[in-house]
């Protein structure tokens, strides 16, 4: 009776596991996108139509800040400064960026060469980027 008991108790408890692990509570690189933009349009919402539509588009434009860029891409995965006034950011390999793989006979890619999303600032406000 006891060794029954005790199997019963291990069925359950491998059932519990086994129903924490289906994935219930997980999101998608597109939904923590999403998440993020409607955070960020919740918490500003004075911004200028064309800027608040870029950043529920997940898109930028000319002009716009740094935080205003982390709303709409993510957080950069490498900031590469050039001065006391320009800088350009690199983004990583989760949606909505892509990564490229270096030539096999590279063995020092550059950041351009494996990073295909960056954005480019001066004084603090975006003036070009590739996506």
């Amino acid at each position: 009776m006891k060794q029954t008991a005790k199997t019963i108790v291990a069925i359950a408890a491998m059932s519990a596991l086994a129903a924490g692990c289906t994935g219930a509570n997980l999101k998608t690189d597109y939904t923590l996108a999403q998440e993020r933009v409607n955070s960020y349009l919740a918490a500003n919402p004075n911004l200028s139509a064309p800027v608040a539509q870029a950043i529920g588009r997940m898109e930028l434009r000319k002009g716009m800040t740094k935080e205003q860029i982390i709303a709409a891409w993510g957080k950069p995965v490498y900031i590469q400064r050039y001065n006391a006034h320009s800088e350009q950011w690199f983004f990583g390999c989760v949606w909505p960026h892509s990564c490229d793989t270096p030539d096999e006979d590279t063995n020092f890619p550059l950041l351009e060469e494996i990073y295909n999303s960056r954005a480019i600032f001066d004084h603090g406000k975006l003036t070009d980027w590739t996506s």
